[in-house]
C-alpha cells in the first residue's frame, strides 16, 4: 500500500482512537477531535476508503477495515510511544508532549521509533530511574529529589 500523508494518518488515527472509545466513529466526531471542517473529514474519508482502509455510510458511521485497524493501531502506537518518551524520559508537560508527538510520529522511521522505545524501557527500569530523575532535574536547573 502507498504510504499515507501525515494528514491522512491523522484522520485514520482519529478514526481508530474514536472507534476504540465509541465503537464506530462518525465524521462529526473526527471533525471535532482534529478541529477541522466536516468537508475536510469527508474528503479524507473518501481518500482512506479508496485505499481500502475504511468504509463509510453516507451520513453514518465509519468502519475501519482489517487493514485500517492495523494501520490505525500502528499510527496510534507511534504517537503513544513518543508521548510517553517525551513525558517520562524528557520530563515534558503533557500538552507540549502531545503536540510534539503528533508532529514527530510522521517524521521518524520505524527503526528510530523502535530504538526510542527501547531507550525508554532501559531508562525507566528501576536501577536507572534515579539517574533519569537527576538528568531531568539538571536539564531544568532544579535539584534532584
Amino acid at each position: 500500500m502507498k504510504r499515507l500523508s501525515p494528514s491522512l494518518e491523522d484522520y485514520l488515527e482519529a478514526a481508530y482512537t474514536l472507534g476504540l472509545k465509541d465503537g464506530f466513529p462518525r465524521a462529526c466526531a473526527i471533525s471535532r477531535r482534529l478541529k477541522v471542517s466536516k468537508p475536510s473529514v469527508n474528503s479524507a474519508v473518501k481518500a482512506l476508503a479508496a485505499r481500502g482502509l475504511l468504509e463509510h455510510e453516507k451520513y453514518g458511521y465509519i468502519r475501519l477495515s482489517p487493514a485500517g485497524l492495523r494501520a490505525g493501531a500502528e499510527i496510534s502506537g507511534r504517537h503513544l510511544l513518543l508521548k510517553d518518551f517525551f513525558i517520562a524520559v524528557l520530563g515534558m508537560d503533557g500538552a507540549e508532549a502531545e503536540r510534539d508527538a503528533c508532529r514527530a510520529e510522521h517524521a521518524l522511521s520505524s527503526g528510530a521509533l523502535r530504538r526510542l522505545g527501547e531507550l525508554a524501557v532501559f531508562l525507566k527500569a528501576p536501577p536507572r530511574r534515579r539517574l533519569l530523575r537527576a538528568a531531568r532535574a539538571a536539564m531544568s536547573g532544579k535539584k534532584a529529589v
